[in-house]
């Protein structure tokens, strides 16, 4: 897959996006679903997200998970793709997409890390797909391009 350096974040991807992850927070049982870009900024979020610092735990998710592709390197692995932490009473399941964005999931240790396993791999391809149409848009194309952009008007508030 043909990765572009731009994502361009469009409100119909947004909407898609937020709809796989609202999917399989409720088909898993999870508390939490975020999506994560490669420098670590979320682009989007399902679940209890108001419970936790969801802008912290991406950049660390990001830096924990570029850590293990260096582990990966020096086993002989190109990568790892996926990554499970288990707390007392939640755990984390970050799994790559083809774009090398992260989706994690954050769930409690009553469901098991197998159901969340199987219910991630069934949506990795959708919202690998709609990253990857996101990453395909020009920026031109957005239609929120800063030439067409409303101009703040500062100076009607004066």
């Amino acid at each position: 897959m043909a990765i572009s350096k731009h994502l361009v974040l469009t409100e119909d991807g947004i909407r898609a996006l937020n709809n796989s992850l609202g999917n399989l927070v409720l088909d898993s049982g999870a508390r939490a679903a975020l999506l994560i870009d490669k420098s670590g900024q979320m682009i989007a979020a399902q679940g209890e997200t108001s419970h936790y610092d969801t802008m912290s735990i991406s950049a660390l998710v990001t830096g924990s998970f570029n850590s293990t592709k260096a582990i990966a390197t020096l086993l002989g692995e190109a990568e790892f793709t996926k990554m499970f932490q288990q707390g007392a009473t939640n755990s984390i399941y970050v799994a790559a997409l083809k774009t090398h964005d992260i989706l994690a999931v954050i769930f409690p240790n009553q469901i098991p890390v197998g159901r969340i396993k199987y219910k991630v791999e069934q949506s990795l391809d959708g919202v690998d797909q709609q990253m990857d149409a996101m990453y395909k848009q020009s920026p031109a194309s957005s239609p929120m391009r800063p030439a067409q952009a409303p101009a703040p008007k500062i100076n009607d508030l004066f």
